[in-house]
């Protein structure tokens, strides 16, 4: 289980999240995470959105870039920026020669304590992932069947990426994603999430 002072550290790019609230503190209404990136450290997440859960960036330190709706912008230290449902966006990620660091709240329209804990534990697992090399340039799995098992995590929770039909993700969600997971793939690794290396 994810609980309040988790950590887990992206080995490509260096980025670190902390578990501020988890769905013990919200009732299962979301998350707080506070993520620390390296200078000029690239974003740790691609393009994507979500159906129903809004979330909310407060830059603590920094200069930050971030694209919204198809737009990039810059914040600085005590910029507040939202992110809606269905508007496709990329996190901050540090535009500067100093450390940058934010505060992540994600709120969901519905409580549903699983999907704090499968999304936080595919945050962690892909950074498992990444650490065996089994990730590729785009940061996503290598193997089809790894791929297919996170993306049905993913999309059972209204997160999709937004460069690909969501039709069509939802299509190989329900095929290829079931076969994954017929075969004992998945979204998230207890043992990604016990790693002390995480």
């Amino acid at each position: 289980m994810i609980r309040a002072g988790y950590t887990t550290t992206d080995p490509v790019t260096g980025t670190r999240m902390v578990v501020i609230q988890s769905d013990a503190e919200t009732n299962g209404n979301g998350w707080t995470i506070k993520v620390y990136c390296p200078p000029h450290a690239p974003p740790h997440v691609l393009e994507h959105l979500h159906l129903s859960w809004t979330e909310t960036f407060e830059i603590l330190t920094g200069i930050a870039r971030y694209k919204l709706n198809g737009k990039k912008k810059t914040a600085h230290a005590g910029d507040v920026i939202v992110m809606p449902p269905r508007q496709p966006h990329i996190h901050p990620w540090n535009a500067g020669d100093t450390e940058m660091v934010y505060l992540q709240v994600d709120e969901f329209d519905e409580p549903s304590r699983e999907a704090v804990q499968e999304v936080l534990g595919v945050f962690a697992t892909r950074n498992g992932l990444a650490r065996e090399g089994k990730i590729g340039k785009r940061g996503l799995p290598k193997n089809p069947l790894q791929f297919a098992a996170t993306l049905r995590t993913l999309n059972r929770h209204g997160g999709f990426d937004a460069k690909v039909p969501i039709p069509l993700q939802r299509f190989v969600s329900a095929t290829l994603g079931r076969v994954a997971e017929a075969v004992g793939y998945r979204g998230s690794y207890a043992r990604y999430l016990d790693d002390p290396n995480r």
